[in-house]
């Protein structure tokens, strides 16, 4: 019998302005890992703040059933395969996340942050809202919290939910702006080097991102120059071995501010627009 195993359909809809030609090319460049990914774009906010990227992990598994627990061998499924792929997928798409970003910053294009991903079960029946981490990582461990909303979701506790934001945008916006006060306490350096950074751009003369173009002559003898035999071949040796191939370090990444964060506290969701606070360490709605 083959083994059963859900599709994914990951969908990244990014802030127009950085939905560049590009950064989509990088995307689907390094994104096969873990499959081809949807990329759509949606309008800046108005008030010019910063960009907000959204994903969407749509589980997929026919018509078989494995969220209401009232299904027969819902549970089952559930258990054998659902969570411990979504475990899986959540690890290596916020692992894609990271590295891609990684490389974003050394070829100079921007890095794309996704602040949550939505798990969309059974069609998109119930929605876990993961948040992530300052890299867009999610941990296999949160899976826990995936599991632990869907037994909310059947004991009746989020009857009538559409969607659990863990934790909620409150908690963390909170929990992130102590973290970073005391970041930064600990990194003076960081503040200093972003005030450089500010300054020498107001600084830079306009006039100097305007050069000259080059006339079609110069560009002929530059191609010529770089395609000549002189220019690339081996200088001549007694040794039969090629000379080794220096390759320069990279220079180590400055520390980058991230936090563990406590996802205790979600915001719930219902049908019918309405939003409760719920208290996932006493696994009771807050008053």
């Amino acid at each position: 019998m083959a083994l059963l195993r859900p599709s994914l359909t990951l969908v990244l809809d990014l802030d127009e302005r950085l939905a560049g030609k590009d950064t989509i090319l990088e995307i689907k460049r390094c994104y096969p890992y873990v499959g081809v990914p949807v990329v759509r774009s949606h309008a800046a906010a108005e008030d010019e703040s910063a960009a907000t990227n959204r994903a969407r992990m749509i589980v997929g598994l026919g018509t078989r059933k494995y969220l209401d627990s009232s299904d027969d061998g819902a549970d089952v499924l559930w258990d054998t395969v659902v969570l411990r792929w979504i475990g899986n997928m959540l690890h290596k798409i916020g692992s894609t996340m990271r590295a891609f970003n990684a490389r974003q910053r050394r070829i100079g294009l921007p890095e794309i942050v996704f602040e949550r991903i939505d798990i969309e079960l059974e069609g998109g029946r119930f929605v876990v809202s993961l948040h992530t981490d300052e890299e867009s990582f999610v941990d296999f461990d949160a899976s826990e919290y995936v599991d632990a909303a869907r037994g909310f979701f059947n004991d009746g506790t989020f009857a009538q939910a559409a969607r659990v934001l863990i934790p909620s945008d409150e908690s963390y916006d909170s929990q992130r702006s102590s973290a970073l006060a005391l970041w930064r306490q600990c990194h003076p350096e960081a503040d200093s080097e972003a005030s450089v950074s500010d300054e020498a751009e107001e600084a830079q003369d306009p006039a100097d991102c305007c050069e000259e173009p080059l006339t079609r002559e110069e560009l002929l003898e530059l191609d010529k120059q770089a395609k000549s035999y002189e220019n690339t071949a081996v200088a001549p040796t007694d040794s039969d071995e090629l000379p080794p191939i220096r390759r320069e370090e990279e220079p180590p990444e400055p520390d980058r501010f991230n936090f563990e964060f406590d996802s205790t506290q979600w915001m719930v969701e219902f049908g019918d627009g309405s939003r409760r606070a719920f208290d996932f360490s006493v696994g009771e709605f807050s008053a």
